[in-house]
């Protein structure tokens, strides 16, 4: 009775929660940063949390990806976009074609306002990670109370919420690729429910590191639980359908597969073993060493990069298992295999993370397409089910004196790898008053002394983890008005024949907001659009800069380069018409100082400046006199910018559209030994003299 008592109670309350959650459109997006930080909308911000500028894979790709998808009408081929890409692309997009039947999380687009849509999109996977990793756990022995909490536990860990917003959906269906095989069912439909989930899996999201990496772990699943899966004929019909279902994803991606495949980047990448920091598997024990309370990295990574599956419960476990009876995983012939199997299973994983493995090696499992960093997800399950599984078969003493040596090694764990590089950061020590009240409530309860310190460990990283993702109202995010900044974007657009060439606006940004915009993310090059646009670039450096997944960023630059692997940079002028400043020889020494600049950029034929000018009138009469020396042999082109943090730090007469760039050519790639910038109204006559940078001195005006 009291068993469906917890369920109903848990179901009542997960629905309600969704009720709430979908009702208010929230999401964990952080698309407000771009609003915010790019756009001007100040207004816009989460309900719960902060925006994170880091997880720039959802506010820059996935989540403007879906935008352009509704705007246009959710057909394959993207009608709003300059390059006119295809969407069936890696990241899984309510595109209205036969591959929406294996997208069951984005069924509502097209039945309501997509902000309700993306919001049941992201419950949706909440619920299956929720759902999925609980069962997994009650088929390790858990009652259906610890699978939760391990769910739970699971969830809230750095790697499951920095990469919740964008790799979520793969982590989350995981588990139901598996579960099919443990329902009482008839054969042929457990493998039809196998086939429709994989296929679903590998739509919503295709991410082969993680996806290779987590099918090893449904492999180890399903070989220590299930083992007449892998008896004839049953394997046979397995292999069967496995393939029907890999085949079904790549027929549906076969064009994106095809083009990606003869890339520069990503293309046909293949990794050893190894170079995992050491920091990383420390963090399983002591999960916040490698950050801060405000999410600020202590190590010199990215913030997503340093989140781990680690738990409190790991260590909890290693202190409080009661050693004498561990005989009892050797009594029975099924514990032995199960405990030595997710033995191996996590030290082979340990090996590839750590060791140097050679490629040729990795081939065997197909992880040689698995950066050994990308195995910590995976891992994490492994080492979860592990020590569950131990602690459950040999218990748990939770003694004061076991407590002691608990706090001392948390405590010495902070002390020597976290405060040692962060004196000030404390946070790691919040576990110590909540092991010791899980210890005040189970003392006297030896039954309740696993769950205590399972509930403990939750506690804790929903404290510590739980505030990475912001509560962010989808409404925004579909359903805008234009703001100052966005009603000049669109006349740039009208007026440059209906093509926006602007910088600064990140990734797929600009189109999701519904531009014919130069810069976007192409997952797939368009090579011959390039070619026709940098005739004289050769063969061999068109295919270097263009032959990848792109981020296109317009720039004020002289010729098309790259800034990193998945980012590139085009010359603005190949696409819109810059203004030329205009060279003086003097100008009066007595102008007023509004508006300064900065060096952005040093070419080896270019120097690019980024700031804001002293304009107050209409843009049509802005201008920049420019007096330089040595004087360039060649135009100085500028470019108007949008600079945000200007109505939050100047006069309110200075908007968020003075920002400007400007390219100084220089045969030498040297900086020019002064210059001075002077923003001109034409139209009142009105002139500003700019602020310099320190290191470069204004030139000397002979005029007073």
């Amino acid at each position: 009775m009291k068993k469906i008592q917890f369920k109903q109670i848990f179901l009542f309350l997960f629905l309600l929660t969704g009720i709430i959650y979908i009702s208010n459109t929230w999401s964990p997006s952080s698309y407000a940063y771009f609003l915010k930080d790019h756009l001007g909308y100040e207004e816009i911000k989460p309900d719960f949390g902060q925006a994170r500028p880091v997880r720039s894979d959802e506010w820059a790709v996935v989540t403007p990806m879906t935008q352009a998808t509704v705007r246009n009408h959710f057909e394959r081929y993207n009608k709003t976009s300059l390059y006119q890409e295809d969407l069936r692309i890696n990241y899984g997009l309510p595109i209205a074609d036969w591959g929406i039947i294996f997208k069951p999380t984005m069924w509502l687009y097209g039945l309501v306002n997509p902000a309700y849509a993306y919001s049941f999109h992201w419950f949706a996977i909440f619920s299956l990670f929720i759902g999925g990793y609980a069962f997994l756990f009650t088929k390790f022995g858990a009652t259906n109370k610890i699978a939760l909490l391990l769910s739970f536990g699971l969830y809230f860990t750095g790697f499951s919420q920095f990469w919740w917003n964008e790799k979520g959906p793969l982590i989350a269906l995981f588990p139901w690729v598996i579960i099919p095989f443990f329902l009482k069912i008839k054969p042929i439909w457990q493998l039809s429910l196998f086939y429709y989930f994989a296929v679903s899996w590998l739509l919503t999201n295709l991410y082969p590191p993680v996806q290779i990496s987590l099918a090893f772990v449904g492999f180890i699943v399903l070989l220590l639980l299930q083992p007449k899966l892998f008896k004839l004929p049953t394997f046979v019909y397995l292999l069967i359908f496995a393939g029907l279902a890999a085949g079904t994803a790549a027929l549906y991606l076969y064009d994106y597969l095809k083009e990606t495949s003869a890339t520069v980047y990503p293309g046909g990448r293949h990794f050893s073993g190894g170079n995992v920091p050491s920091r990383f598997w420390l963090s399983w024990l002591f999960p916040g060493i490698n950050f801060s309370w405000s999410y600020k990295d202590l190590i010199g990574m990215n913030m997503s990069e340093v989140g781990a599956v680690g738990m409190y419960y790991y260590i909890s476990v290693l202190c409080l298992l009661n050693y004498k009876n561990f005989h009892t995983l050797w009594l029975e012939k099924e514990n032995q295999k199960i405990f030595v199997g997710l033995t191996i299973a996590f030290f082979m994983q340990c090996a590839w993370m750590f060791l140097p493995v050679p490629a040729n090696v990795g081939m065997i499992l197909l992880w040689d397409n698995v950066q050994p960093l990308r195995m910590q997800f995976a891992s994490g399950v492994i080492l979860t089910f592990l020590v569950f599984y131990t602690a459950n078969i040999v218990g748990i003493v939770f003694s004061w004196h076991r407590l002691l040596l608990l706090l001392i090694i948390a405590t010495a764990g902070w002390g020597f790898f976290k405060y040692t590089i962060a004196p000030t950061r404390w946070e790691d020590l919040v576990f110590l008053p909540i092991i010791g009240l899980a210890y005040l409530a189970a003392r006297n309860k030896p039954h309740r002394a696993h769950s205590a310190i399972i509930i403990a460990s939750v506690i804790f990283g929903t404290l510590f983890f739980g505030r990475f993702n912001p509560l962010q109202s989808a409404w925004p995010i579909f359903n805008l008005e234009d703001n100052h900044v966005v009603k000049y974007l669109r006349n740039e657009e009208k007026v440059n024949d209906n093509l926006l060439v602007v910088t600064d606006l990140p990734g797929a940004t600009a189109n999701g907001f519904g531009f014919r915009s130069l810069s976007h993310v192409t997952p797939v090059p368009h090579m011959d659009f390039w070619k026709k646009s940098f005739p004289e670039t050769s063969a061999d450096e068109l295919n270097y800069i263009f032959n990848r997944y792109s981020h296109i960023n317009p720039y004020p630059s002289l010729r098309p380069s790259l800034r990193q692997a998945d980012s590139l940079e085009v010359p603005i002028n190949r696409f819109s018409k810059m203004k030329n400043a205009v060279a003086v020889q003097n100008y009066s020494s007595k102008l007023d100082k509004i508006g300064m600049f900065n060096i952005d950029k040093i070419y080896a034929d270019a120097v690019v400046f980024n700031g804001w000018g002293g304009w107050q009138g209409e843009m049509k009469s802005r201008d920049i006199e420019i007096m330089v020396e040595p004087p360039s042999p060649h135009q100085i082109e500028w470019i108007t910018t949008i600079r945000s943090d200007l109505p939050r730090n100047t006069a309110n007469k200075i908007s968020a559209l003075n920002g400007f760039r400007l390219t100084l050519p220089r045969s030498d790639g040297t900086l020019p030994h002064c210059l001075s910038l002077i923003s001109v109204d034409q139209k009142t006559g009105v002139r500003y003299l700019m602020d310099n940078p320190p290191t470069l001195p204004y030139c000397q005006s002979s005029i007073n």
